[in-house]
């Protein structure tokens, strides 16, 4: 069965191994399959993409995020915290493109995944949040994973 058309393919925006890995993935995706536009998410954070996502889409679009699987996870998370608070759209289609999940990527996906599970109760600009101290310690490992 062919791949459904995708409305926006997705690259969150980084640096180093992880930007390299997700242009190849986007290029095989583009190969495979009808993309109407392309998005590179350039918010300080996946909950700041989430947010620019919900201003954007509408019920019935069809994304694709191209990241690696935890990281996925943790942006499926935010969007049922940003349905809830009428910050995302209602029935559009979620799906992941797969980028390799490293060891380095396994360990910064379940910081991510855990902040969103434990720290954020509401989706919100990073200025705005509280729990600054987790946020420091998640951008010290990710500024140590893209250097190794």
């Amino acid at each position: 069965m062919p791949k459904k058309e995708l409305d926006y393919l997705l690259i969150p925006d980084s640096s180093g191994k992880f930007m390299n890995e997700r242009i190849k993935t986007a290029k095989k995706e583009l190969g495979k399959r009808n993309v109407n536009e392309i998005l590179i998410l350039k918010g300080k954070d996946s909950e700041e993409d989430i947010l620019y996502l919900g201003k954007i889409l509408k019920k019935g679009d069809r994304i694709g995020f191209d990241t690696f699987p935890l990281h996925y996870k943790e942006y499926k998370v935010i969007i049922k915290k940003a349905i809830k608070q009428n910050d995302f759209p209602k029935g559009v289609r979620v799906e992941n493109i797969r980028t390799k999940q490293g060891l380095n990527e396994k360990i910064y996906g379940i910081l991510g995944l855990e902040e969103e599970r434990i720290m954020h109760k509401k989706v919100d600009y990073q200025k705005n949040r509280n729990e600054k101290t987790f946020q420091k310690t998640k951008n010290l490992f990710k500024k140590i994973l893209n250097k190794i």
